[in-house]
């Protein structure tokens, strides 16, 4: 999802805090993930994951809401990964606004079974604001402290195999300008993903986003299996916009992610939602496709306002459905429902 970093402020406004929620209480995750082939692997059974798009660094959700909904992942918004806090208590960054740490937003989700996700979405310094979608990463000015404070939080969650890290949120032009190419695309994941192996004990999940701003695979399919043949627990993430929801259709979709894994390659759908940059899309002969393809879906955005028409849930934390919206909060808990 596009967004401009200084106005996901606004979205304080619809975030729930569990304020007696003790993080300390829960320590020790409940289960073991690993990779086996295209397929995740829960305890030793195979898992299809269903879950949300949650902006948990402003205020830890209602976890009676998110069990409510069965929401089994959470993929975890890091709006300015300088200053995100690892540890502790929220603190008071230096744009002004609070964030809660990435232990409190892991502790509170495990509490209710749910997989954590941490995806840095962007970078805020005395340089300026950056927003990661759409950027190259190795070109960027802030590139090595962002694989230093990458490396904290690897070294922090080591060992948690239900926290899982994405090394970066739709990187690349969305029609592969600003000298892109798929060998880049390899260097620069290559090149993240080794950045996090460096932390001794770092065995947890990697995410590897897709090229033309996360929505594309041609890149995975091209490179995707040198980088597993690299590292061992490395998943992909694509996200389902208008390059998969416009002229097509269950079958063309269902195709599309069955030939994704019919070579091995194991993947997400880490966003979809009935809004992007244009106007509303249709979203369920996606999902329909994505059940009988066996793929994990996460929704974008498990948000109150019923003024957001990608919103999951309006402001009296109900589903969000109206005809402007088509229906999307009651669309997508019935997906989750099934």
């Amino acid at each position: 999802m596009k967004l401009i970093l200084k106005s996901i402020y606004i979205f304080l406004l619809g975030v729930s805090c569990q304020k007696n929620l003790d993080v300390h209480e829960v320590s020790v995750q409940p289960f073991s993930i690993s990779i086996i082939g295209s397929d995740f692997v829960v305890n030793d059974t195979k898992r299809v994951f269903k879950g949300v798009n949650c902006l948990q660094t402003y205020g830890l959700n209602n976890q009676d809401l998110l069990i409510d909904w069965k929401v089994s992942i959470s993929r975890e918004f890091i709006g300015n990964l300088k200053d995100q806090p690892i540890s502790g208590n929220p603190i008071l960054a230096q744009d002004g606004q609070w964030y809660h740490s990435l232990e409190s937003i892991v502790k509170s989700n495990r509490s209710s079974g749910i997989i954590t996700i941490l995806t840095p979405f962007g970078w805020n310094d005395e340089t300026g604001n950056y927003e990661f979608s759409g950027l190259n990463p190795s070109d960027q000015p802030f590139y090595s402290f962002y694989k230093d404070k990458m490396r904290e939080i690897a070294s922090f969650f080591k060992g948690q195999s239900d926290v899982w890290l994405e090394v970066w949120n739709e990187p690349y032009h969305w029609d592969n300008k600003n000298n892109y190419s798929h060998e880049l695309w390899y260097t620069d994941m290559s090149d993240m993903v080794s950045n996090l192996r460096e932390v001794k004990g770092f065995d947890n999940i990697v995410l590897v986003p897709g090229n033309e701003q996360g929505q594309a695979e041609a890149a995975i399919i091209a490179y995707g299996k040198d980088l597993l043949k690299e590292h061992n627990k490395v998943a992909f993430d694509i996200h389902a916009y208008e390059k998969w929801l416009l002229n097509s259709s269950k079958s063309t979709i269902y195709k599309r992610l069955i030939d994704i894994k019919s070579q091995g390659i194991p993947f997400i759908i880490g966003e979809i939602s009935n809004k992007n940059v244009g106007g509303i899309l249709p979203v369920i002969p996606f999902l329909e496709a994505s059940k009988d393809a066996e793929t994990s879906v996460l929704a974008w955005l498990w948000k109150y306002d019923s003024h957001d028409v990608s919103a999951l849930l309006n402001d009296q934390k109900k589903p969000n459905c109206n005809v402007e919206n088509d229906f999307w909060g009651c669309n997508f808990k019935s997906f989750l429902d099934e």
